[in-house]
């Protein structure tokens, strides 16, 4: 005689709420009922009962996505490969200062000029420059100086123009 199944409709479990029975799949040693679930991030899922009840499925997968980047993001510039353009600048600068296979390393590095030890870290750099306006890059008030708060702001495109060392060809 089949065992009766304990209806758990409309019961939560993590971020799911179990909206009816699904399926009931036979096997050798006996049924097992497959539940309907609708995660809080909007989802479906299809969750077996006892994986409800232990706890071992709690999502439809979100709550692990979500801890994935909030484990490995500090900033929020850098998530899961997609990189905001401050944090591209931000490593496109140290590349040209301290990379002597960039190709932009001799008008950089090549030269002495130096990205400050606070700014090895994106978070601090972000904390000293926020981020950056539309238009705008990161530019060096004194064209020779390194790159530290003191001597970078953020300049249209023509202000960089003005601000360019003179190259002798």
């Amino acid at each position: 005689m089949p065992k009766p199944i304990r209806d758990i409709t409309d019961q939560r479990f993590g971020r799911l709420t179990v909206l009816g029975v699904s399926h009931k799949e036979q096997r050798p040693g006996g049924s097992r009922v497959f539940w309907r679930c609708i995660c809080d991030c909007g989802q479906d899922a299809v969750v077996v009962s006892d994986k409800l009840r232990s706890g071992h499925t709690s999502s439809c997968g979100c709550l692990g996505k979500d801890r994935c980047i909030e484990t490995h993001t500090k900033h929020g510039h850098a998530r899961l490969g997609n990189h905001s353009s401050l944090y591209i600048r931000w490593a496109n600068m140290r590349q040209r200062c301290e990379n002597p296979n960039h190709p932009r390393y001799p008008d950089w590095g090549g030269r002495g000029i130096r990205v400050c030890e606070r700014w090895q870290s994106f978070e601090n750099f972000l904390a000293d420059m926020g981020d950056c306006p539309p238009g705008h890059t990161l530019d060096r008030i004194d064209v020779n100086g390194n790159y530290e708060p003191g001597n970078c702001r953020y300049a249209s495109h023509s202000e960089q123009r003005l601000n360019q060392r003179r190259q002798k060809k």
